[in-house]
């Protein structure tokens, strides 16, 4: 027997208060699902890395204005991302600020700073990583890094014989987040296990 562990993990939340209340009435975890829904208006995106500036670019050909809301004072995606970001003119990007509260009605209508500036969108999408779905491989006995992902060889094999693991719950695939990388150590998983069983037949 052999088991495949491939359930991947869970957008990280801001936590703040009028997040949860504002899912799908303007905050949004998925620029590529709700972009076309924010033409010609203003949005923000929380986060510096990839992902977020991946996010602020694909909204900026829809949304009249994009904010990036980034902590820290530089952003850490690639440098031909950062380029291109610079190069869009209705992209802001917002250094050393963090996003305090999420106000509206009915639906998101600004967002307070930890600067206490208040800044008017219609929406915030939030890119700032996600939580590997680690707990049941750890209790398992599997090994598992330091930042709560199943750690895995180039054949999707754990520390556990016949436990293979694939997708953004690995280590695997330099941590690359995407459905491609995910689909292709599926395949190696699979590859890998039917192999095992095979090995135990003999």
């Amino acid at each position: 027997r052999a088991i495949i562990y491939a359930v991947g993990g869970k957008k990280r939340k801001l936590e703040v208060e009028g997040e949860k209340k504002f899912v799908g009435k303007g905050v949004s975890y998925c620029a590529t699902c709700d972009a076309p829904f924010f033409k010609n208006k203003t949005v923000g995106v929380v986060g510096g890395a990839n992902a977020a500036v991946e996010a602020a670019l694909l909204l900026s050909e829809f949304a009249q204005k994009v904010y990036i809301i980034y902590r820290k004072d530089k952003l850490r995606a690639v440098p031909y991302l950062v380029e291109k970001i610079k190069q869009r003119k209705n992209i802001e990007v917002l250094y050393n600020n963090t996003v305090k509260k999420i106000n509206g009605k009915i639906s998101v209508e600004s967002v307070k700073l930890d600067n206490e500036k208040e800044l008017k969108m219609d929406g915030l999408f939030i890119e700032i990583g996600h939580v590997p779905n680690y707990q049941l491989a750890e209790k398992l006995g599997v090994k598992i890094s330091e930042d709560k992902r199943v750690v895995v060889d180039q054949n999707m094999s754990t520390n556990i014989a016949g436990f293979f693991a694939a997708g953004d719950v690995t280590t695997g695939s330099n941590k690359f987040d995407q459905i491609i990388t995910a689909a292709a150590e599926g395949a190696i998983a699979a590859s890998a296990a039917y192999k095992f069983i095979l090995k135990g037949d003999d």
